[in-house]
């Protein structure tokens, strides 16, 4: 019979767990980055300047996260793709990113990229209105809406000056950093479907929002994280420098 011994976490530790926990109570599409984000040609270069004092607890999380995303998220999005037109789902994933539209107007107006913001305001009445709900995307048929980049409330603090501080796997979101861990409760802050400052009180819509939300993103994300764990010789390395290397681009926008 096995002895089992449990290393107890530091309180930082703990602590940055508990936030992790908080973020993941409520799930939904964008609280995922997507691995094409993450992984382009520079995947396996070096990333100076990362700071991981947490690396025994991040690759405790990375583990669970693995199990997670090949025996629970894996078989869900493969019977989702296996039951869903590829017509539909490619309007569902429309719908889920029309919906992000807060965060994104917050991101912009928080770095006083103001034309950004009226732009994003323009896209989400266009697909909502003449898109039905966000199901089509009629704004990519104009030139000035087309490929907006996606800001959020981390971008915001980086572009304020704000280091990326420690590298963090959050439990089931994946990759993330002490900013942009603060980002991520900012986004919830503004988002109305999600707590603390909810703004839909019907729990049925929040509930299909964050478990819809989170099936249709669940492919893509699956594959290209099958791709990442073939392709290299320490996963966890990779996505970390993948996320940096991503994060550093986005804010630089």
């Amino acid at each position: 019979m096995k002895n089992w011994t449990i290393k107890l976490p530091s309180k930082a530790s703990a602590f940055l767990i508990a936030c992790s926990l908080f973020l993941a109570g409520g799930l939904h599409a964008n609280d995922f980055i997507t691995m094409d984000e993450l992984f382009d040609e520079d995947m396996g270069l070096a990333t100076p300047g990362v700071q991981d004092p947490f690396e025994s607890v991040n690759r405790a999380v990375f583990k669970f996260n693995d199990f997670i995303y090949l025996n629970v998220l894996d078989p869900v999005s493969s019977g989702y793709e296996y039951i869903t037109p590829d017509a539909v789902e490619e309007k569902l994933s429309n719908s889920f990113d029309n919906l992000n539209f807060p965060v994104r107007l917050a991101g912009n107006l928080l770095q006083g990229k103001f034309e950004g913001a009226l732009l994003e305001s323009g896209t989400f009445l266009l697909n909502s209105t003449v898109g039905f709900a966000g199901l089509n995307r009629p704004s990519e048929k104009l030139p000035e809406l087309k490929s907006l980049p996606k800001e959020d409330i981390g971008q915001a603090l980086g572009a304020w000056g704000l280091g990326n501080g420690p590298y963090l796997v959050l439990p089931v979101l994946g990759p993330s950093s002490l900013r942009d861990l603060a980002g991520r409760i900012g986004d919830r802050v503004v988002d109305p479907f999600q707590n603390p400052l909810v703004q839909v009180d019907e729990w049925e819509i929040r509930t299909a929002y964050s478990v819809g939300g989170a099936v249709v993103k669940g492919p893509s994300l699956v594959q290209r994280y099958k791709q990442m764990k073939g392709g290299s010789l320490d996963p966890y390395v990779a996505l970390r420098n993948g996320y940096f290397h991503y994060r550093t681009a986005a804010v630089k926008e």
